[in-house]
This record gives structure tokens, C-alpha cells and sequence, in this order.
């Protein structure tokens, strides 16, 4: 599959402000193991990426212009201004002007170190920043609807905290027009190399999204991929009878066929995708992130059935967004 082919100007973009944000996004419908092309606005979109000075933010810098020179797109560097702190007094106004100055000169400051790394590390990468008004999370979600992907990192400068369930990232996840890349700060290497992708496959609809992001970044580095379908009782009660659900058997094969009905026509479009499916009893996330340990990416839908991400800050995709080590997409539809 021909990514470039699909989406010919899109480029990625990096956002820099109290945290670090990485997202990529994909506006086309899922048939039969191909891609098709919603609107020609997704040609124009751009991956953000959010860098504010961290080392996370620098690690998420990277992780996405290794993207943008495997894709060959652009990487935009983007950094949200801090609002000023209003004084009235009869020098308010020279503060105010002093506040904007030094907030001006620090994010030109960041936004030269982050273009200074990617540079080094990726000389041939197309690279543009700028500054964007904050709050962060309002500037990342506008970013985002305009974003083939962003990407962010786990931990950031500001007071908000942990970029995990701090409010930033909470807005973001919530009401970004494409795909979230979360990158922890601990994660081993933040360029892509050629450990799996897991995705994490339940049939819904934005599972299917889920998939397409999974096997478009597969391809794009020639890894293997990993399809994961977890299940449980919790998760077909009320769909069989008490005798049927005694029989595993019956289920399993349900399970196996669900799998091959999500994976259909990605093998046949694609004959040298590495693909291996795992399907287990078990509870979703935690058999994600027993994939997950050696992965490079993992790759889920924002909601689905069951208990695979449930709501997209409830219990599963908390546990897998604090636990996992590697980066990990949250695939959302776009706005």
C-alpha cells in the first residue's frame, strides 16, 4: 500500500507547548482491505507534533520526522504560546509587553533546539515550526483537524503534569480530529525500527481504523504486525444461551471467524504484510500489553465492543496508555 500515494501533501506537523503531542490521522473509509479516499481535504493535512523543551518532547520530535522521511512528507514544528498573567496597574501594560517578549523569545528558543535535533538526525526531512495562542489543549485540538497524525509525548514542562491525564491530553484525546500517538518518556528508542506493531482488533468500526493505521505503519517500515483480539465471557453474554457459552468451542470459532472478517483483503492487498493473529480468552488490554513488551507501537480504536478501550479515558485505555512502554495510537474518526 502506497501511503504517499493516498495522501500526496500531507505533511507532519510538530506542536510544541507544556506538553509534547504526536498525531496522525487517516480520513478514508475501510473496504475490504483497501482504503478509500473520503475527501481531497486529506490530501492537505498535516502530522503535529507537540514539543515544549522536554526531553520527551525532543523523543517525540524524532519518533515523527522519522516518519515524515520514511513517508517523505514535511514535519511542522508547532509550539502553543503560554496565555499572559493580567495586571492592573498603571504598569501593567509594559509588563504585559515584557510577559509577551519573553514568551516569544522562549518558544523561538525551543522551536531552534527541537529543528536543531530532528536536523541532525534527519538532514533530508522538510522542516517548518511556528507558534500557536495556547491554551495548549484548545491549540492542539484545532491543529488536529487539519493532521493526517499527531503524536505526544508522556511528560511535559508545565504544571498540568503527567501528559498522561493531564487536561491537555485529556481535551486532545477527547476531541482531536484524527489519530493520538502517545510516546512515553521511557520508551527505548523513539525512531521506528523493526520490532512489531501490535493493533488491538474487536470489530467495531473505529477497530477497523485502528487496523488501517496499523498495517499502513507496518508496511511503511517493513515490520511485521501483530492483530490481537482479546474475549471474554463479560463480552458475549446476552448473545448466547447458558449451554452455548459452556461449549468454548463455539465461541472460539466465533472469535476466529470475527478476526478473519476484520483482516479480510489486507493479506491479498498486500502479499508481503508480515501478518500474525493472536486470539485468546483473556482480557483485552491485558493481553495487549503482554504483546505490547515487545513491540514498537501499539495501535487501538478510541472506542469498541466490550471492554477493548470502552470509553476512550475509561478503565482499558488508562491502563494500557500508563502501562505500556512503547508509543501507542489512539485512532479516532475524524471530525
Amino acid at each position: 500500500m502506497d501511503w504517499c500515494a493516498r495522501m500526496t501533501s500531507a505533511s507532519i506537523a510538530v506542536v510544541a507547548d507544556f506538553e509534547t503531542v504526536a498525531v496522525v490521522t487517516l480520513d478514508c473509509l475501510l473496504e475490504h482491505g483497501k482504503l478509500r479516499t473520503m475527501s481531497v481535504l486529506a490530501r492537505n493535512r498535516s502530522v503535529v507534533v507537540g514539543v515544549d523543551g522536554s526531553e520527551s518532547a525532543m523523543r517525540a520530535a524524532v519518533w515523527a520526522a522519522a516518519v515524515a522521511h520514511r513517508r517523505s512528507v514535511k514535519l511542522r514544528l508547532a509550539h502553543a504560546l503560554s496565555n499572559p498573567v493580567y495586571h492592573y496597574s498603571e504598569a501593567a501594560p509594559l509588563f504585559q509587553a515584557e510577559f509577551a517578549e519573553e514568551v516569544e523569545r522562549s518558544a523561538h528558543e525551543i522551536l531552534d533546539r527541537a529543528e536543531r535535533r530532528v536536523r541532525s538526525e534527519f538532514p533530508e526531512v522538510t522542516v517548518s515550526s511556528g507558534t500557536y495562542p495556547g491554551p495548549a489543549g484548545l491549540a492542539l485540538t484545532r491543529l488536529s483537524r487539519h493532521a493526517p497524525m499527531v503524536a505526544v509525548g508522556s511528560t511535559g514542562t508545565g504544571t498540568v503534569g503527567s501528559l498522561v491525564t493531564g487536561s491537555t491530553v485529556a481535551r486532545v484525546l477527547h476531541r482531536a480530529g484524527c489519530p493520538v500517538t502517545v510516546i512515553r518518556s521511557g520508551t527505548p528508542s523513539p525512531v521506528p525500527d523493526n520490532r512489531p506493531v501490535v493493533v488491538g482488533v474487536d470489530g467495531s468500526e473505529l477497530s477497523s481504523l485502528a487496523i488501517a493505521e496499523a498495517v499502513d505503519f507496518a508496511t511503511t517500515f517493513d515490520v511485521p504486525l501483530l492483530a490481537v483480539h482479546g474475549w471474554g465471557i463479560g463480552d458475549i453474554t446476552g448473545r448466547y444461551s447458558a449451554l452455548t457459552m459452556t461449549n468454548s468451542s463455539v465461541v472460539e470459532d466465533e472469535q476466529s471467524v470475527l478476526m478473519a472478517e476484520n483482516l479480510a483483503g489486507w493479506r491479498e492487498n498486500d502479499p508481503d504484510l508480515q501478518l500474525t493473529t493472536v486470539i485468546e480468552r483473556a482480557n483485552p488490554s491485558e493481553l495487549i500489553l503482554k504483546y505490547a513488551h515487545d513491540a514498537q507501537l501499539v495501535v487501538v480504536g478510541s472506542h469498541g465492543h466490550g471492554r477493548l478501550v470502552g470509553a476512550l479515558l475509561g478503565s482499558t485505555s488508562q491502563n494500557l496508555l500508563h502501562h505500556v512502554t512503547c508509543p501507542i495510537m489512539i485512532c479516532r474518526r475524524a471530525s
